[in-house]
């Protein structure tokens, strides 16, 4: 599949993808017998036909003789030219119904280009094919990439774009993100694979060329495209691909697909400038949407910081471009520890994630500290369980895709108008705090913290943690000095309630080990575990102690979490 020695020969395909406007109309469709092209030819008489073209011509009729060419008249030219077997005819107006009836039947094709064409365009380009066809092609490129640049600007989409190359090219198109999502696809009427097959080819990341796996290394690299040959089913697919590079790193890919036997040098091209003309497109599209960003986040934090009034927040709201009128979920993320991937990583996947959920729901990261979802509510939800769904979704992807990472959340909600949003959006912040507190690599709900939602707030009280150091402190100096679990040991007795047998069974230790441990625990504390009030008492030290930063990790049996 390398590229091949361009060959001299030049046939109407030829013409149309390397010559002929890219909206040019076909009318009877290109003959099957690839027919060859010679020369262009100009007719301006109907008298002497035989004198002004000869066989392989492709025949030019000028506006202005097309204005003579009145019904039988045209039609008897047309089966005049084709007893002279000319390739096709070429007009810059369109046909009447019966003169196109005529040359189907002769099967002889028109070419029907725009009015703004010139009669110099087609002569020089068809002059350039014929004399040079390899510099013809690399001028066709260019053409394709100022066509694709101007459709940018014009803001006509992806998907026209896309229409435009398989048009070009004949073959199938499709532009895929960084995650191998389709944007947009294009298969020709008389391609051989369908779309089912084609999307599943390329949403496959083993099919994904190594190199183009590292989005950043491929952005360094002076390859522009590769080739593949791909199987399907009991035979092979033929795929050129080009990475769409913008700024530093490839934002998603180009391919091009047909059989194995018909990429050729203008395929190599168009997928290049493609490639370019993309990358453009994405950038606009990229400011656009940081434009955006940016003034739904200014209008965001200072929503949630409580700095604007609820009338500023109601006439402000537009700016989210997000129904604020439904309930909303607030559910935020964090990482947990040191050397952690960056929030924007994070915010890729989410985003990626909401763009399919069966919610709507958007994100934003809030002072580079954490990210908080806002996830509306509808009619049918009785409950939260679209938002946990959500917020399960969320870490699963995290985690697989940063599998050394922990992660910790919150959620809260829902909160009926958009007057709440601030105060459901600290409950689910201080949610996440205290299972970063606890050390928790879960997300927990507001609801379930319990006493949580007042110690967490409280523990920075000196007397309180007085308190705490006088109940639990002895516990964990014993522990360090003799290496054995006290702390944990009380704290699996009260999260079973005091049962002995329970508790046992949880810590996997004998009943008479974990009397004699109760026992220790009440003679270095001097807390008698028989009163309610000393038991409130240390439980509450114990819980104070586990909000410490330099507590150990602990789980909350207590706490709603997933």
């Amino acid at each position: 599949m390398n590229d091949r020695k361009v060959p001299n020969k030049v046939t109407l395909a030829d013409v149309l993808r390397l010559v002929l406007p890219l909206n040019t109309q076909v009318l009877g469709g290109l003959p099957a017998d690839n027919r060859l092209v010679n020369w262009a030819a100009m007719l301006t008489d109907l008298n002497e036909i035989p004198d002004q073209v000869q066989t392989g011509d492709l025949v030019i009729v000028p506006p202005a003789f097309q204005e003579q060419l009145k019904g039988q008249a045209f039609i008897k030219a047309i089966n005049t030219l084709n007893e002279l077997s000319v390739s096709a005819v070429l007009t810059f107006k369109p046909v009447s119904k019966p003169v196109e009836k005529a040359a189907i039947d002769a099967g002889l094709p028109i070419f029907v280009v725009t009015s703004d064409t010139t009669l110099r365009e087609i002569h020089r380009g068809l002059a350039a094919l014929l004399i040079d066809r390899q510099k013809q092609i690399t001028e066709r490129g260019m053409q394709l990439y100022r066509r694709l640049t101007e459709m940018s600007r014009e803001g006509q989409g992806l998907a026209a774009m896309t229409d435009i190359i398989s048009k070009l090219t004949g073959k199938i198109v499709a532009i895929q993100d960084k995650r191998l999502e389709i944007l947009a696809l294009t298969i020709p009427a008389d391609s051989a694979f369908d779309e089912e097959t084609v999307s599943e080819i390329l949403a496959d990341y083993d099919h994904l060329p190594p190199v183009l796996r590292n989005r950043k290394a491929v952005a360094r690299v002076r390859q522009s495209h590769w080739q593949q040959l791909l199987p399907v089913n009991d035979q092979k697919i033929a795929r050129l691909i080009s990475p769409i590079i913008s700024g530093d790193r490839a934002r998603g890919y180009l391919s091009l697909i047909g059989t194995p036997d018909n990429l050729d040098l203008l395929d190599t091209l168009a997928a290049e400038h493609g490639a370019a003309a993309y990358a453009l497109e994405m950038a606009k599209a990229k400011a656009v949407s940081e434009a955006k960003k940016g003034l739904r986040g200014n209008f965001l934090e200072g929503m949630l910081a409580g700095t604007l009034p609820e009338a500023e927040m109601e006439r402000l709201a537009g700016r989210l471009d997000h129904n604020t009128d439904r309930p909303h979920v607030v559910i935020t993320f964090a990482w947990l520890g040191n050397n952690v991937p960056s929030l924007r990583r994070m915010e890729t996947t989410i985003n990626w994630l909401l763009s399919s959920h069966n919610r709507s729901a958007l994100s934003h990261v809030y002072s580079d500290d954490h990210i908080c979802v806002f996830q509306a509510l509808e009619d049918s939800d009785q409950d939260l369980s679209t938002a946990r769904e959500l917020a399960t979704r969320i870490r699963d992807h995290l985690q697989a895709e940063f599998p050394q990472m922990q992660l910790v959340g919150g959620l809260s909600g829902p909160a009926r108008t958009l007057s709440e949003w601030p105060e459901t959006y600290r409950q689910a912040v201080h949610s996440m705090e205290v299972a970063r507190r606890l050390k928790l690599a879960h997300i927990v709900e507001f609801n379930s913290l319990g006493i949580y939602q007042l110690l967490a707030q409280l523990d920075s009280t000196p007397i309180l943690q007085q308190f705490c150091q006088r109940l639990i402190g002895p516990l964990a100096h014993y522990d360090e000095q003799h290496h054995s679990e006290l702390v944990h040991t009380i704290t699996a007795y009260f999260d079973h309630h005091a049962n002995i047998s329970q508790t046992a069974e949880a810590l996997f230790i004998h009943r008479n080990t974990l009397l004699y441990r109760l026992e220790r625990i009440q003679e270095l504390t001097g807390q008698d575990l028989n009163e309610a009030d000393t038991r409130l008492s240390l439980h509450l030290a114990l819980k104070l102690w586990q909000l410490r930063p330099e507590s150990n990790p602990v789980r909350e049996a207590s706490l709603n979490k997933f």
